[in-house]
């Protein structure tokens, strides 16, 4: 019986953890981000378009001399990135 109890908290504790049981830090709450922040989610246009994707999924980049572009999801059967200059 202690061993059912044993197993059954290891179980729970287990899958908490992996539900949500991490606590959230200050500033990650208030949505906003510092410019930094939001650079280091531009991805590399020329990197995007080696990589599969989700059709019908767009996203912004950034060329490698520094003008911005737009990719979008190619249609099944591809899954790649295209992407264009602004």
């Amino acid at each position: 019986m202690f061993l059912r109890g044993l197993a059954m908290f290891a179980v729970v504790s287990i899958f908490g953890m992996g539900c949500g049981g991490a606590e959230v830090t200050d500033g990650v709450e208030s949505g906003v981000q510092t410019g930094q922040d939001s650079a280091e989610l531009l991805s590399s246009c020329e990197t995007l378009q080696t990589r599969r994707c989700n059709p019908g999924a767009e996203t912004g980049c950034q060329w490698a001399n520094g003008t911005f572009g737009e990719c979008f999801c190619q249609d099944i059967p591809f899954n790649k990135w295209v992407c264009l200059s602004n």
